[in-house]
């Protein structure tokens, strides 16, 4: 190809496609000498003469890193591979040979185990080091007598202990103080009385109306005109029943014998109920279930009034005052029927109504009055013990 462009100061010759230069390994060696780079001499490809060999360059040292692969050979025994030609396209087939198992150059035997030595008489622990010790059986049985022993001796010495001591016999008798059993007056704690208490129960938790629970109460002559303004009813679904749980206990605390019944409201606040005789009837003791007193304890929280008759949980405390102190009185909180509202009782010391609360751990009846001046609103004078428990003789 002939370049239109012709350039004055471009010194290299014209060259065509059918241009061969000579082999310019030689290159190397004209740059060393003078006269600087002679090209090599151009010659056309049909005229090219042999290559030129660099002797005077000698190849550079270095490692060369050969894989010499054997050419696998065929058995002598075994044709050749057949060339077929296949759809226009030239097929040659290999003949696959099967490679031989690899086997051990060179097989090394298992060295030789030394022999035994006889072990050596130890002396000693180490002699029976690791191994159990068999302790002779009449040890055994000397443990287990001795510590049947100590435990015998031990049980002894508790019962010595717990025993009471014995009283010194007088040589008089003496008048023993005749004990009261109550009569319970057809209250008992199995049989009927109690199914019929949790079916009176039941009518009176589902009652609606003030009539409805007249004749299910105890004195509902003296109790109408309270019943309805004070009751509240349980507003319980018709098929509510007392629990098959429910406490049923009886007692004669009071003076008057009496069964009650403790579980849980539908609403699932507790109750206790209170259940009397009226001749053969069972009644249910209104005053007594429903905690009723001459006043209430939200009105005795605010100090209004001058008391009145209540039924109370009693608990001692250590809560005095200027107007209640400590030396002159005894202090204890009374707990509302509902277990909501709290007030401050005090009985005055060495009186027969503190002398009574001493003895006493169960719901009571009280008579409060008003107290000194001083005090605070929800501290009440403790006049009476009325009776034991809530329900009245």
């Amino acid at each position: 190809m002939t370049p239109k462009f012709h350039d004055p100061n471009n010194h290299a010759p014209p060259v065509s496609a059918a241009d061969v230069w000579d082999d310019g390994d030689g290159l190397i060696q004209q740059a060393r000498q003078a006269g600087g780079v002679r090209l090599p001499t151009k010659r056309v490809l049909a005229v090219r003469g042999p290559a030129t060999a660099n002797t005077g360059h000698p190849e550079p040292p270095g490692l060369r890193i050969d894989f010499p692969q054997a050419a696998r050979k065929a058995p002598a025994s075994e044709p050749p591979v057949p060339i077929k030609e296949y759809g226009g396209e030239v097929v040659k087939l290999e003949q696959v040979f099967a490679e031989a198992p690899f086997q051990a150059a060179k097989v090394i035997p298992p060295p030789a185990s030394p022999a035994r030595e006889e072990p050596r008489e130890s002396h000693g622990d180490a002699k029976n080091w690791g191994k159990v010790r068999h302790h002779p059986l009449r040890w055994l049985v000397a443990a287990g007598i001795g510590v049947g022993g100590v435990l015998v001796a031990a049980l002894a010495t508790q019962e010595l202990l717990l025993a009471p001591k014995p009283k010194p016999q007088k040589a008089h008798l003496e008048l023993v103080e005749e004990v009261k059993i109550d009569d319970l007056n057809g209250f008992e704690l199995d049989g009927p009385c109690q199914e019929n208490a949790r079916a009176l129960l039941a009518a009176y938790a589902k009652a609606t109306t003030p009539e409805e629970v007249l004749p299910l109460i105890r004195d509902a002559a003296r109790l109408t005109h309270r019943l309805q303004h004070d009751w509240q009813p349980w507003q319980a679904p018709a098929d509510w029943l007392p629990a098959r749980d429910a406490a049923w206990q009886v007692s004669a605390e009071g003076g008057r014998s009496h069964g009650r019944l403790s579980g849980r409201k539908p609403d699932f606040s507790p109750y206790r109920a209170y259940f009397v005789r009226e001749g053969e009837a069972l009644r249910i003791d209104l005053e007594a279930t429903e905690g009723l007193g001459d006043t209430t304890f939200a009105v005795l929280e605010r100090g209004i009034g001058a008391g009145g008759v209540v039924r109370a949980y009693l608990t001692p405390e250590n809560f005095y005052s200027l107007t209640f102190p400590e030396t002159a009185f005894r202090s204890y909180k009374l707990l509302a029927p509902d277990r909501e509202q709290v007030v401050w009782g005090y009985v005055k010391l060495g009186s027969p109504t503190a002398a009574a609360l001493l003895t006493v751990d169960a719901p009571m009846t009280l008579r409060l009055t008003a107290a000194a001046a001083g005090a605070q609103k929800n501290q009440w004078l403790i006049g009476e013990l009325l009776h034991i428990d809530w329900v009245s003789p």
